[in-house]
């Protein structure tokens, strides 16, 4: 039987993102040699990530990297003890469940973690008995309690309670039918060809002593370290507090950007911040509360040099979660299927589908990709004269920072070192996928790697904002089982969606009557339908706006001297002050793109939201008759409404207006952006 033990050439993206072919080599060459190609980079970045515009201040990259070569013959102990385990390295391998990975790949993981000294989480897909024979694994006490036994709970170094993740914060594991098979039925517990969607809550973690009871009793019934998994959220600082405040051993963090097996596009793209937010964030507020001894602070997402260990470690962490890097190095090119069973690496795809992956390779390659990891941190704690990679820990101080904003600087508490603009923009046409004018569903997909404005190009400001999501201190709401309203007035008329139609012909029309939504045009079957029933007055977005009583619809179409965001979000800031905001109705009208885009904007201040350019996309597209038409343009209304519904029940909203004008929902990853748009900085 054939197995899978190469490399293939990696996935060619049409727009650059994070995981590029310069950072895919750099895991390949250290899983085939064992070594870094460099412990760090020449020099800061004037794009990406927070840590790739960090630097040591006192080091000379070419000089460390000279250490790499010598790196086993260094004094320097970058080992940490795990609850009475040494480990080798401060890795944690991301809890990657079996299903979402095909099988093989799990045991590759187990096998490689426990021979090379670190530990792998087996994630929320039931205990497989390959894996179950390693020692190094964290076991996973996830929402849905698939598979759930005393055999599952006993095994390995650690229970972790997963709260969320940095891929889909807020909202539950996503599993498709069509790669539930015999075997992962069996496991987790499920009938077979079932979707093994996992609730957004846990219907027994409802506040701070809800978890506090769940950690006592896995901890009474173990006799095991317990850990909780959360996403990187808008307010992670209570998240932590709050966990170490329930005798949890530790944290562990997922940030923005993480990878997953499923996932909503619009959640992925725009919920949580990233791991370089979040993780000095913490830190500080644990040690203000003081809750930092002893407790065990775990970051990951987008992680997979030796220079993101220890950048990470020095911002505040005691471990990194590796999860992407750690599929690299065991052959994934990227390709972003891992929803579809059809993985052409084999690590993703529906299991008893062949060719497997060869365990050997793999174990082996990761085991080489780990080896390199350690090399290239002791060459970075040798050059800093440093003995242990204790000594490491939340040393911001040894950190410069560079373009960035003095708020971003200051949020993450690192000296800053050369200002500059974190985000940056290009204007590109999004695809519009299948999935919303054919079926109305939220598309979804796999992996990671896509923090718009950070790691991937922004379009406009609102790219730059990041969604809340409930972590542990307050419960997340599940669209999928639980009532979410998105209905909305206009003057007095309820509608089903805050969703505007443009009135381009006479099949959007007929769709956004039959959606229960308002159509910017006219001809609507039934009056209060259509924008031109109502008295309005259409403008540009500009900074000359003020509020009245009645319906304002903001035209970013029509020119203005701001973007359309800063717009409504100064009109509803300025309505609330001078008492009308009740008596009057912001329609925003702008180049947006999805689910998400009308969260952000309704947060900012709007009613109702055009987002035009989909349905651009759906007037241009040739079907054939008028039935097809129509139907395109419900299901995209539909579509959206759903991506809407994820977003809020991922931050615990049951009713549209408990979201509107609340700006607090929102940070952002940009300084400049946040003061125009009156938000607050990511971390804060």
């Amino acid at each position: 039987m054939r197995q899978v033990n190469i490399y293939l050439r990696p996935a060619i993206h049409r727009i650059a993102e994070f995981w590029s072919h310069e950072k895919i080599e750099y895991v390949r060459y250290a899983a085939q040699t064992g070594l870094v190609p460099y412990a760090l980079e020449e020099g800061p970045s004037k794009t990406g990530r927070l840590l790739d515009r960090m630097a040591f201040k006192d080091l000379r990259p070419r000089d460390v990297n000279e250490l790499v070569k010598v790196a086993d013959r260094l004094d320097v102990d970058v080992g940490i003890d795990f609850f009475g385990t040494k480990l080798s390295l401060p890795v944690y391998l991301g809890d990657m469940s079996f299903g979402a990975l095909s099988g093989n790949p799990n045991i590759a993981i187990a096998k490689a973690a426990t021979e090379e000294g670190v530990v792998a989480g087996i994630g929320e897909g039931g205990l497989h008995p390959e894996v179950a024979k390693y020692r190094n694994i964290v076991v996973q006490w996830a929402s849905a309690r698939f598979g759930m036994d005393m055999n599952l709970l006993r095994a390995g170094l650690a229970v972790n309670i997963k709260i969320g993740q940095g891929a889909k914060p807020g909202i539950g594991g996503h599993l498709p039918g069509r790669k539930v098979t015999k075997i992962i039925a069996e496991l987790r517990k499920i009938p077979e060809g079932s979707e093994a969607l996992s609730p957004a809550p846990h219907h027994d973690i409802y506040s701070i002593e809800d978890l506090a009871q769940r950690v006592k009793a896995l901890r009474d019934l173990t006799g095991k370290p317990v850990l909780v998994k959360v996403a990187a959220v808008n307010k992670i600082m209570y998240v932590a507090v709050g966990t170490a405040r329930s005798t949890a051993e530790g944290i562990i963090i997922d940030g923005a950007g993480a990878g997953t097996g499923a996932t909503p596009l619009a959640v992925r793209n725009h919920l949580g911040i990233p791991i370089d937010y979040a993780i000095p964030v913490v830190d500080k507020w644990l040690r203000e509360n003081g809750a930092r001894q002893n407790f065990l602070v775990i970051g990951g997402g987008m992680l997979y040099s030796a220079a993101d260990i220890a950048k990470l470690i020095a911002l505040g962490a005691d471990m990194a979660n590796i999860g992407t890097a750690a599929l690299l190095a065991m052959g994934c090119i990227m390709c972003h299927s891992c929803h579809t069973g059809g993985c052409p690496t084999s690590l993703t795809n529906m299991i008893g589908m062949r060719p497997d992956l060869d365990i050997a390779w793999a174990s082996e390659a990761l085991r080489n990709y780990l080896r390199g990891l350690r090399n290239g941190l002791k060459a970075i704690l040798y050059a800093l004269g440093m003995n242990s990679v204790r000594e490491l820990v939340s040393r911001r101080d040894l950190l410069g920072i560079y373009y960035v904003d003095e708020d971003v600087a200051k949020t993450v508490g690192v000296d800053l070192m050369e200002r500059g603009q974190l985000a940056f923009y290009q204007d590109y046409a999004p695809v519009l996928p299948r999935e919303v004018y054919e079926e109305g569903a939220a598309p979804v997909i796999g992996m990671g790697g896509i923090v718009p404005g950070y790691t991937y190009p922004a379009r406009r400001p609102l790219d730059l904002l990041r969604i809340e999501a409930a972590q542990v201190t307050h419960p997340s709401v599940d669209p999928y089982r639980e009532d979410v309203r998105t209905k909305v007035y206009i003057n007095g008329f309820e509608l089903d969606t805050p969703v505007v139609v443009p009135g381009y012909e006479r099949a959007a029309v007929m769709a956004g009557y039959a959606a229960g939504a308002l159509v910017n045009g006219n001809g609507c079957p039934e009056r209060g339908y259509c924008l031109n029933d109502y008295d309005h007055v259409r403008v540009p977005p500009t900074k000359r706006l003020e509020p009245e009583e009645g319906v304002i619809v903001v035209d970013e179409r029509l020119g203005g001297d701001v973007w359309l965001e800063e717009a409504v979000s100064m009109l509803d800031i300025r309505a609330r002050e001078t008492g009308v905001r009740e008596r009057m109705t912001i329609i925003a009208v702008g180049k947006l793109n999805n689910g998400a885009d009308v969260y952000k904007m309704a947060a900012l201040g709007a009613d109702l939201v055009e987002p035009y350019e989909v349905f651009d996309q759906i007037h241009k597209r040739p079907a054939g008759s008028y039935a097809v038409k129509r139907k395109w343009y419900e299901n995209t209304i539909y579509s959206l409404t759903k991506e809407l519904k994820l977003a809020m029940g991922a931050g615990g909203i049951t009713d549209y207006y408990h979201m509107v004008g609340n700006r607090d929902l929102l940070r952002s990853l940009d300084g400049e952006v946040a003061k125009k748009l009156g938000v607050l900085v990511a971390g804060n």
